[in-house]
């Protein structure tokens, strides 16, 4: 149970790209439902809408949000991610979408889960108690056969390899060094991690399909991406 915590240990990592529809939601849902004292770093991969106009004004009232906007050269969801997790200086990461799908109140559950000594806390679809409301039907084809599988074959203790929604120890986490560059990213992420000895458990997560906004999920791009992974990760497994 979470009691009285004054002390802010978690840093919420927030890579965002054109999401005014939806950002300032989020943020405000996270400010009702997270219940332990946190920062939140929204690192803003060149938006070409208000994304950066409102989150900066949303700042001015909540001083736990900060706002990073990457370079043009360095917008990418893994450089975001690098900006962010660098500029987080607390023991705790936790990575997020900024599209509304990722369920805040999980965050709690994470953060007991990662007190019992975890180094990674995944927020799992796929394990008894999680699911996936609204979700385009190839894109959970193609998230679930590649968890079936590399669960299967190497023994990750987590149903649910390719979320990016995960509480982190941030040393173990700045030792993991990744090629990957796109939503990949998550699963060599967790692979590098368990081959390292990295204790590594999972909590339920409810994960809704967007309402509002446009996907940055492009099915034909993750493709490749996913498949060079997953065959990198087979090649090299002990």
């Amino acid at each position: 149970m979470i009691k009285n915590l004054k002390r802010v240990s978690v840093t919420i990592v927030i890579p965002v790209r054109n999401e005014e529809d939806s950002i300032i939601t989020n943020l405000r849902l996270i400010k009702k439902q997270v219940k332990i004292p946190h920062n939140i770093i929204i690192v803003d991969g060149c938006s070409m809408d208000q994304t950066f106009s409102l989150v900066s004004t949303y700042t001015k009232s909540n001083k736990n949000v900060k706002i990073i906007c990457t370079s043009p050269k360095k917008s990418g969801f893994k450089d975001s991610l690098d900006i962010g997790i660098d500029a987080a200086k607390t023991e705790f990461i936790v990575v997020m979408m900024g599209d509304l799908c990722d369920d805040p109140k999980t965050i709690n559950k994470m953060y007991e889960e990662i007190q019992n000594g975890s180094d990674i806390v995944v927020a799992s679809r796929y394990m008894s108690g999680g699911g996936k409301i609204g979700e385009p039907k190839f894109q959970g084809l193609i998230s679930r056969a590649v968890s079936k599988t590399l669960h299967f074959l190497t023994n990750i203790p987590t149903h649910d390899v390719s979320n990016p929604f995960r509480m982190y120890r941030k040393k173990l986490l700045n030792s993991i060094k990744t090629e990957s560059r796109g939503n990949e990213i998550p699963i060599e992420v967790i692979y590098k991690a368990h081959m390292a000895g990295a204790k590594i458990t999972e909590v339920p997560t409810i994960w809704r399909g967007r309402e509002s906004g446009k996907s940055k999920f492009r099915q034909l791009k993750v493709v490749p991406g996913y498949a060079k992974v997953c065959l990198w990760v087979l090649l090299n497994h002990k």
